[in-house]
């Protein structure tokens, strides 16, 4: 099936025009935000266990989610979006977001052992990561507005972790895990898992968090809760990074984390290749036709 040029024009600009730029405020931004689940491809899929979500659940570019047992599935403060423009915005918002805590990286602490262990808000670069005991976010430094931050390659979680009482109160606090490939959970996860390839479950609580895989599936088993929205942080623990923008190039700071340039495409050089790629487009439709015998 031929897609007229005209709406393929249409539907490219309007997904560049509103991908996240460079001055958003917040590493996930408004588009993103508002997802608890989004996958990639080819599907989200609850295999017939109880889950629990709040918030958006979404996949971009495949358009199906899959739900084996309705009776099982609830849905809260939010609702389902496969392949549509909404899902198409947030997965741009994921693109931005897992190039920016990525670029962290360089400031990060190398911390290869997640058990048993307080950490202060920070930058941990934790490898292939494998948990199994418990993790206890702490604030003894007295960090405004907390933050931590794991870089991982991978994540195997079937361990807890937790946060020092009282932090949960902390006015705009963050908790991010940036996966390089894929990530399985059980057990008790807190914060929000952006994955870039895949993220499984097989029975896991983040009532204060989010599951985000760029390209690949978010599949459930088992029991599961995940909610974007916690009774004392309503940001979902997506808070404590400003990510800001000028003359200078892109810079990450907040939580506990130093100011950090990251590089960051700016939507003008993304909007000057599309209209390129655009006109590539009608430039062969138009040979294509005048070619065509009569």
């Amino acid at each position: 099936m031929k897609i007229p040029l005209m709406s393929f024009s249409f539907l490219l600009l309007i997904l560049l025009l509103f991908a996240p730029s460079a001055n958003a405020d917040t590493v996930l931004g408004p588009d993103l935000s508002t997802f608890a689940v989004l996958g990639g491809t080819p599907v989200v899929s609850f295999a017939g266990g109880n889950d629990t979500i709040t918030g958006n659940v979404g996949v971009s570019p495949a358009a199906s989610i899959t739900i084996a047992s309705p009776l099982t599935f609830t849905l809260t403060g939010g609702t389902q979006h496969a392949g549509d423009a909404t899902a198409a915005m947030a997965q741009a918002g994921l693109t931005n977001a897992l190039i920016v805590l990525g670029g962290l990286a360089s400031v990060g602490t190398s911390q290869s052992n997640l058990n048993a262990v307080s950490l202060n808000p920070g930058v941990y670069n934790i490898g292939a990561a494998d948990l199994t005991g418990t993790l206890t976010l702490t604030n003894t430094l007295n960090v405004s507005h907390p933050t931590w931050v794991f870089i991982g390659s991978s994540l195997t979680s079937s361990g807890v972790v937790a946060m020092t009482p009282g932090l949960f109160d902390a006015a705009n606090a963050g908790v991010y895990w940036d996966i390089g490939s894929s990530a399985t959970l059980s057990g008790v996860m807190l914060g929000n898992v952006l994955a870039s390839t895949s993220i499984t479950t097989t029975g896991v609580t983040d009532t204060c968090g989010r599951l985000l895989a760029s390209t690949g599936d978010v599949t459930f088993a088992g029991d599961n809760t995940i909610s974007n929205t916690c009774l004392a942080s309503t940001s979902g623990l997506s808070g404590g990074l400003t990510v800001t923008s000028g003359g200078g190039g892109t810079v990450v700071s907040g939580g506990g984390v130093p100011p950090t340039s990251v590089h960051v495409p700016e939507p003008s050089t993304l909007l000057l290749l599309s209209f390129g790629l655009i006109g590539l487009v009608a430039r062969y439709r138009r040979k294509s036709a005048l070619a065509r015998p009569n």
